[in-house]
């Protein structure tokens, strides 16, 4: 995983990849591309990810099994299998009696922070190539966003080092995003996708999301405190 010390660029193409997986509908362009990936890594996750892939030329050629788990799990309440992707639905989710949980209301204090940050740092995600349905729910919070805002803020950050403007702010609010966002509810959301599903595809990748974030923040932390950058 790439660490802050990396190209700014690399490190926002990073996020962008993950955030892809969650803001998209499952395709063969991407099944092909990730094949790619996996043919060109030589690392442990990138094995775990070419057993799921071998899956799919057998099993759902067409990827109509995958799509509907995409559907199944990220956008139908009544599934039985439904995990929202959404920040504010994870924290105020509450375990009930038999083990079934309550996710919480949508439009809670997270998502209205992120609309907020989103507006004063010029990041409009309808502006990003995502899957329709989610553009017109219009909650800042999904997952997919979150990332993206992420690369964002990365993308930014190599904009003002070419131009020799000070990044301390950036480097902050990214490290603000991962503590007081992203790594308060991914590791729940991640936990609850391994109770559900079945192709392990899209679980794959919320796992390699938690790992970014989790080394993007331990990196950051060291880097900003090096450099005297307060919070």
């Amino acid at each position: 995983m790439l660490g802050v010390d990396e190209n700014a660029i690399e490190r926002a193409r990073g996020y962008e990849f993950l955030a892809k997986i969650f803001l998209q509908e499952p395709s063969l362009e991407e099944l092909k591309v990730l094949q790619l990936w996996v043919e060109a890594e030589i690392k442990v996750e990138a094995l775990g990810l070419q057993k799921i892939l071998q899956e799919f030329p057998t099993n759902d050629p067409e990827l109509l099994k995958l799509k509907q788990e995409y559907y199944d799990l990220f956008f139908v309440p009544v599934s039985g299998r439904y995990i929202p992707p959404y920040e504010s639905a994870i924290r105020g989710a509450v375990r009930l009696k038999k083990g079934k949980m309550k996710y919480g209301s949508h439009w809670g204090i997270p998502a209205q922070q992120l609309s907020d940050l989103y507006e004063n740092t010029g990041f409009n995600p309808k502006a990003l190539d995502i899957f329709e349905p989610l553009k017109e729910t219009q909650l800042p919070d999904h997952l997919g966003l979150e990332l993206s805002f992420m690369a964002y803020l990365c993308r930014l950050e190599d904009k003002f080092i070419n131009k020799g403007e000070e990044i301390r702010g950036l480097r902050n609010l990214q490290k603000s995003i991962l503590k007081d966002h992203l790594l308060e509810w991914l590791p729940q959301f991640t936990t609850e996708l391994l109770n559900v599903e079945v192709s392990g595809y899209y679980s794959y990748f919320a796992l390699l999301a938690l790992e970014l974030c989790r080394e993007e923040f331990k990196s950051l932390s060291t880097t900003i405190e090096r450099s005297g950058i307060c919070d």
